[in-house]
């Protein structure tokens, strides 16, 4: 059966069944087809795939097209086998032969002939030829949609049936879809998108507002595929689903669609994996399933593409620098989804610095959704999100308090089920334990109840014998206040960044004498909103709570009362890239190989925090910038994929974050173990040089933060990665002495 049932899946598993060679087909009555459908089990109430299904019917799908049928919009041909045909053409030759006294009389009595079973091939007489034009397939689906919507009021005797969206292909494809959030600048462009009817003209014809295109705006993106094999397809549809996710952080879920000469593969996405439904367009469930999926689209609230009923959106109108691009990136035979100004691949870090540096732009209005209102709270934006394809979806707003007159940090993740009664704990004791600068403590965590957008469940509706085999997790919407920091991509010298980090490291180590590690990364730390402050740590999404003070004594470490207090974490078999997350790059190299989590585990996430952020910032930024910043208490700006001093990770950094995540322990151990990290260090000074020169006017700079970069890193192949704190943060502050004059070069730009 070509229309097979949804799987949960990876993106490089699915290959479509090859179309069969027909050697004869004729036309048939539509009644003929129509009987089929009565007997084949799939004209009933109960569908193999339920979304939309309480907006379209299985059986009212099945009554649209037998609508389609009469009117010829759907095509239904009878075919059989050349082989199965001169079977059939023998066994009758030989039957008429015994018949007629032909052979011998001794010969065995002829088996009666069976006529073969009569099998059906479907199609859509406007579906576009092979290559398709992305056009013309929206057309088609426009058309599909319109006569499915107009023969569902006639069906139900419902006039008030109204289309809420509306498929749509890119005006502009020389600028791609903005707002994605991509990295390394790209923009991503897919070759059709659906949008809401807002976005179209009210004209015989509509015409799509190209202010609406963009991601925030976006509620389904899809990539038409001519090859059989999907599998380049679904990986572009992913990346889209990324954009869809960065741009709107709010999404339970995203939703994307990759259409074929012969199917069509829908893909929906929450922070716990992928799930997707194919379906043939040359047999009859796949034609009632595009019918009611299509209408579905159309007829669809924006909670059906995952939308939080808990955070309320508006629009609103901004001016941002569109890239142009090039003509030559749109080839198709060497497009990847994605618009770039070199290749397909990653670019390294001179390229990447040039190409952005030479791309021309140009001034334009979109008209983008923000969040106003997060759990009943007046919203002013977004401090920091996540689109990784597998995380808690962590997204942190900025809301007036209870009163009005402050501004919290807001933050919400989907936590998985089985681990909510250990991150309960984690808060608890957090709040129970005596307050420390170095930590961030929350004041309020609640759980979203079910019912209220506080669940997610399983996107489709597997039969009762699949879901108990599939690793389906169900993810609860956590919810934490706590008071407003500085985000680390705000700071104004290399000196508030460390001192930055300083203050993390000592609220660890007070978080360790209580029992508590684990989660380390950039968007773990937030810097002082006062001049010469220490850091704190805030985020403790996949903190856990282990032995106190195993630091103190060495001897606990190998003691039977730790390890049982510790997680492990393994390694996920089948899909190797199914892990990577935003914080794979900072996880140490034991806990990426499956070993016990413990408090030297995070001390060597700071290594990594403090190495990639001096890779990932080309300086502060200007002064005037930042200013702007804290009177918008550091949200992030709408309408720009990243903030201008933000740039991609040099080369010799990539493999730890684009790696399998069996391969990436092995390239950290190579290059903070072995003797190649000397290696390591002069592939890294050039890049280092070329970040901090211009921002701090000269070389000065560069040297003394890879001195820095040097002393940290050395400590950890010295201590076998079992580093103290207090070596890491006497590291810390004698470079801080030792530079202080060099921090007077960078103004210090925030009312205190």
């Amino acid at each position: 059966m070509l229309g097979r049932r949804g799987v949960v899946s990876s993106h490089n598993d699915l290959i479509l069944d090859s179309p069969r060679l027909v050697s004869s087909s004729t036309m048939i009555s539509a009644y003929q087809c129509l009987n089929s459908l009565n007997t084949s089990g799939f004209a009933g109430s109960s569908p193999s795939h339920p979304m939309f299904n309480h907006l379209v019917t299985t059986r009212l799908a099945r009554d649209i097209l037998e609508r389609f049928l009469i009117d010829g919009t759907v095509t239904c041909t009878e075919e059989r086998s050349r082989a199965e045909e001169l079977r059939y053409a023998l066994e009758s030759a030989y039957a008429e032969a015994v018949a007629h006294e032909c052979i011998r009389p001794d010969a065995p009595p002829p088996i009666e002939p069976r006529e073969p079973e009569t099998k059906y091939r479907w199609g859509w007489r406007e579906f576009p030829i092979i290559p398709i034009d992305e056009n013309k397939l929206v057309t088609f689906l426009n058309t599909v949609a319109d006569r499915a919507l107009s023969t569902a009021k006639s069906i139900l005797g419902d006039k008030s049936l109204k289309p809420r969206n509306r498929f749509a292909a890119l005006v502009d494809k020389s600028r791609g879809i903005l707002l994605s959030y991509g990295l390394y600048g790209e923009v991503l462009c897919p070759d059709f998108i659906v949008l809401p009817l807002a976005a179209f003209s009210d004209d015989e014809e509509p015409k799509v507002n190209e202010a609406y295109i963009n991601f925030t705006a976006v509620l389904l993106a899809g990539e038409l595929k001519s090859a059989p094999d999907t599998t380049e397809g679904l990986m572009r549809v992913r990346r889209y689903i990324t954009g869809i996710k960065r741009a709107q952080p709010w999404l339970r879920f995203a939703t994307g669609m990759t259409v074929g000469e012969d199917f069509i593969t829908l893909l929906r996405e929450d922070y716990s994996g992928t799930e997707r439904i194919d379906l043939s367009l040359t047999d009859r469930q796949g034609c009632i399933e595009l019918i009611r999926i299509i209408l579905g689209i159309v007829l669809s609230e924006k909670e059906e593409f995952g939308h939080d009923p808990n955070v309320e959106t508006g629009e609103e109108d901004v001016r941002v620098d569109v890239p142009e691009l090039c003509s030559a990136a749109f080839d198709d035979s060497s497009k990847d989804g994605t618009v770039s100004t070199k290749s397909n691949d990653v670019p390294d870090d001179e390229t990447y610095q040039g190409s952005m540096s030479k791309r021309t732009t140009r001034r334009a209005t979109l008209r983008t959704r923000v969040p106003i209102r997060v759990h009943g709270r007046e919203c002013m934006g977004i401090l920091s999100g996540s689109g990784s394809n597998r995380d808690t979806g962590t997204t942190v707003y900025v809301v007036a308090s209870d009163g009005g007159k402050a501004c919290l940090a807001l933050k919400r993740s989907w936590q998985d089920a089985a681990r909510t009664y250990e991150k309960v704990a984690v808060l608890k004791k957090l709040c129970d334990s005596k307050a420390h600068p170095g930590v961030v403590t929350p004041s309020s965590f609640w759980l979203e109840p079910k019912g209220k957008g506080g669940e997610s469940e399983s996107i489709e509706a597997f039969l009762a014998e699949d879901i108990q085999q599939l690793k389906v997790e169900n993810h609860i919407l956590m919810v934490i206040t706590s008071e407003l920091r500085r985000p680390v991509a705000y700071f104004w010298s290399p000196h508030d960044f460390v001192r930055g980090l300083l203050g993390a490291l000592l609220g660890h180590q007070h978080l360790c004498k209580i029992g508590i590690h684990g989660d380390i990364n950039e968007n773990s730390i937030v810097l002082s909103l006062r001049r010469g402050g220490l850091g704190a740590l805030i985020d403790f999404d996949t903190a856990v709570i282990g032995c106190p003070d195993v630091l103190d004594d060495q001897e606990k470490l190998n003691s039977e009362s730790v390890s049982s207090a510790t997680r492990l974490s393994s390694p996920v078999d089948g899909d190797p890239y199914r892990e990577i997350t935003d914080k794979t790059p900072f996880k140490s190299i034991g806990v990426l190989r499956g070993q016990p989590h413990t408090c030297f585990d995070d001390i060597e996430s700071f290594l990594y925090v403090l190495v990639q952020f001096f890779f990932s910032y080309a300086g502060p930024l200007q002064e005037e910038v930042l200013r702007r910043a804290q009177g918008q208490r550091f949200v992030q700006p709408v309408g720009e994929a990243q903030l201008p001093h933000m740039t991609s990770l040099p080369t010799v950094f990539q493999r730890w974050a684009s790696s399998s995540f069996k391969e990436i322990p092995r390239e950290k151990l190579s290059d903070v173990i072995t003797a190649s990290r000397d290696a390591f260090f002069q592939d890294a000074y050039l890049p280092l040089y070329t970040r901090w020169a211009p921002a701090s006017g000269g070389s000065a700079m560069p040297r003394a933060i890879l001195k820095l970069i040097t002393a940290t890193w050395i400590l950890f192949p010295e201590n076998d990665c079992k580093v103290k704190h207090e070596q890491f943060a006497n590291v810390l502050k004698g470079w801080l002495e030792d530079y202080a004059g060099d921090e007077d070069k960078y103004p210090y730009p925030f009312d205190d």
